[in-house]
C-alpha cells in the first residue's frame, strides 16, 4: 500500500479520544482542502504535495501487521489522505488486522465505499463542507464537484444501522455558517444528534483556542458533540502523533 506514515500514538477527536492506538496514515487523496480561515488540510504531504518524508512509501501488508502487532497496540486508525482510493488493498489490510484481533476505526471524507466495511468496529465519517473549498486556486473546480457524494454517505449511514455497526459523523467547524450544510445533510441522510461531532478548525493549538468556547455554545444549542485535537494540544502540529 501507499503509506505516509505509520505510527503509535493516542486517537485525539471523536468518540474514541484518549484511547492509544495504531496509526496507519496511507498517501493521496482525492480532495484538496483549504479552510476559510486559510490552513490546508493538517496533513497536506497526503494530499496537496503528497511525499514520502519518511522513507516508507509502499510497504507491503504484511509489514503493516507486523508493525502493528510491535507496537502493543489494540486499537488501530486507518487514515489519511484517503484510505479508500487503495480500495482493494485496504479490505485486505482490514481483513488482516481483524484476524489480528484489532479494534480498527476507519477515518474516510465518505466519497467512496467497499466491501472493507465489513472489517470496521467505527466509522468515521467526515464530510468536506463547502468552507473546506480552495477558492481561487486550480483545484477549485474539482473539490466542489467531488467532496459531498450522497450516495456514498447515505450508504454508510444505512450499513451502520442494518449491521448495527459504530459511525461518527465528524466535522470540522470554520464558522457558523457550517450549521446551516451540516444540518441539510442530516436530513438528507438521517444520521443523528449523537453520532455528530464538531471539532475546531486549525493547525495550532492559539487557532484552536480562539474557537473553542464558540463551539461549544455551538454544540450546546444543536445538541450535537464537542471534540477537541488532543493530538496538537500535547504535541502541536507534527508528524507521526
Amino acid at each position: 500500500m501507499k503509506i505516509s506514515e505509520l505510527f503509535y500514538s493516542i486517537q485525539g477527536e471523536g468518540k474514541r479520544i484518549g484511547v492509544p492506538s495504531f496509526f496507519i496514515r496511507t498517501n493521496n487523496c482525492n480532495l484538496r482542502c483549504m479552510f476559510s480561515g486559510g490552513n490546508l488540510c493538517d496533513t497536506p504531504y497526503t494530499s496537496w504535495t503528497p511525499e514520502d518524508k519518511h522513507n516508507i512509501g509502499e510497504i507491503s501488508i504484511d509489514d503493516i501487521i507486523n508493525e502493528y502487532k510491535n507496537s502493543g497496540a489494540e486499537e488501530v486508525v486507518i487514515t489519511g489522505g484517503e484510505p479508500t482510493l487503495q480500495y482493494e488493498e485496504l479490505a485486505d489490510l482490514c481483513s488482516k488486522l481483524k484476524d489480528a484481533g484489532a479494534y480498527i476505526t476507519l477515518e474516510t471524507n465518505g466519497t467512496r465505499d467497499g466491501r472493507f466495511l465489513d472489517y470496521i468496529d467505527l466509522i468515521s465519517v467526515s464530510p468536506k463542507l463547502k468552507s473546506s473549498t480552495p477558492f481561487d486556486t486550480k483545484h477549485e473546480k474539482m473539490h466542489l464537484q467531488n467532496r459531498i457524494n450522497l450516495a456514498v454517505l447515505k450508504a454508510y449511514h444505512d450499513i451502520s444501522i442494518k449491521e448495527n455497526k459504530d459511525i461518527q459523523w465528524k466535522f470540522v467547524y470554520c464558522n457558523v455558517k457550517d450549521i446551516k450544510e451540516i444540518l441539510m445533510l442530516q436530513q438528507k441522510i438521517g444520521f443523528t444528534n449523537k453520532d455528530i461531532y464538531l471539532m475546531p478548525e486549525g493547525l495550532t493549538d492559539i487557532d484552536i483556542s480562539s474557537k473553542r468556547i464558540e463551539l461549544a455554545e455551538v454544540c450546546k444549542k444543536y445538541h450535537f458533540n464537542y471534540t477537541d485535537r488532543l493530538q496538537i494540544q500535547i504535541w502541536g502540529s507534527k508528524r507521526g502523533v
